[in-house]
């Protein structure tokens, strides 16, 4: 299934522009997205975008955060 489809990542929305909307897109999918997601969001953003997305965020959750915040201490 394509990830801007999925209704587990965006039960709450009709239509979303991936551009105008990436930051909400990316903090969705570092909170609930799988691998897929994850690639689709690199190949989309890249890792510097999602990077800062994931470092200056006030939604996403704790733990996400943590997650991902060692992610990519390890390996940028």
């Amino acid at each position: 299934m394509k990830t801007l489809d999925k209704k587990s990542l965006f039960w709450d929305v009709r239509d979303i522009d991936p551009q105008k909307n990436a930051r909400f897109v990316i903090e969705r999918i570092l909170a609930f997205g799988d691998l897929d997601d994850f690639k689709w969001s690199v190949d989309r953003y890249g890792v510097e975008a999602i990077k800062d997305v994931c470092a200056h965020s006030k939604v996403l959750d704790r733990k996400s955060a943590s997650f991902w915040n060692n992610y990519f201490r390890r390996n940028a």
